[in-house]
């Protein structure tokens, strides 16, 4: 699949640019396959641990947003949620990673 991306990417370059070198289309073609042959290996899942009562502050488009952490969950605008990208979501209105967003991270 990722192979899919890159062909389309070198594609729309060659037709702006011309053609690649030999030796840059080796390189490219040896870090897809080692992306393809990699990205599959389970990686240490990290957990967000923070204390429940902390606030999480963030400003989003002039405008100041504050959750506070609780028990197994968060609370925003006096609602519970499960995940802060529930939040984030109903904050911008589109989506996000709620730990990137908060900065948490």
């Amino acid at each position: 699949m990722a192979l899919n991306i890159f062909q389309k990417r070198i594609k729309a370059w060659e037709e702006k640019y011309s053609s690649l070198s030999p030796e840059i289309q080796r390189k490219i073609d040896k870090l897809v396959e080692n992306y393809d042959r990699t990205q599959n290996i389970e990686k240490e899942n990290k957990v967000l641990s923070i204390t429940d009562g902390t606030k999480l502050v963030r400003e989003f488009k002039g405008k100041r947003y504050s959750v506070t952490v609780i028990q197994n969950c968060y609370e925003y605008n006096g609602k519970k949620y499960k995940s802060l990208s529930a939040i984030a979501n109903e904050i911008t209105g589109t989506r996000w990673n709620g730990k990137k967003f908060f900065g948490v991270a």
